[in-house]
């Protein structure tokens, strides 16, 4: 099972085509090191993707990329000012189709000036156990039996008046 501790990590970079293999590994050690080694191969191919968008727009400004892990989820993005161009658009249709294939969930936006996009994957363990429905625990009156003397107690008398016994 892995560790339920939420991490997070944060990194700021210049725009460059030799930093995406950079950080690819720098985010293949975290997400080794939080115990998602099954989750590394999707990891560095989606933020390969997202920075190879980001590295198509503004050269002067920084790209952001961080990762959240949730106990549950890895959720993964990369932020950057955009320019509003067409190319841009289409390029971002493609990868948006890539990561798609290869993570549970994904979107992206703008928000002040900056557009980010971010994907997400569950942790998944390889081992399936089959569930078996179980029995439910005996109640008190199923598990013990009247006493004798109970039994030998019956109502032959007739009930005083009142009790809500009927006759």
């Amino acid at each position: 099972m892995h560790q339920a501790t939420p991490s997070y990590y944060h990194i700021a970079v210049e725009p460059a085509p030799e930093r995406v293999g950079q950080i690819q590994r720098i985010m293949a050690a975290h997400t080794r090191y939080w115990g998602l080694d099954r989750l590394t191969p999707s990891v560095t191919r989606g933020l390969g993707l997202l920075l190879e968008l980001a590295i198509q727009g503004e050269p002067e400004n920084r790209i952001e990329v961080e990762a959240w892990w949730t106990g549950q989820h890895l959720i993964n993005a990369v932020s950057h000012e955009a320019p509003a161009t067409g190319a841009s658009q289409e390029l971002s249709e493609h990868c948006s189709a890539q990561i798609a294939a290869i993570s549970d969930g994904w979107g992206n936006c703008t928000h002040a000036a900056r557009r980010i996009a971010w994907f997400s994957l569950r942790s998944r363990t390889g081992v399936r156990e089959v569930l078996t429905p179980t029995h439910p625990v005996p109640g008190a009156s199923e598990a013990l039996q009247l006493p004798r003397s109970a039994l030998l107690f019956t109502t032959s008398k007739p009930a005083p008046v009142g009790t809500g016994v009927p006759s």
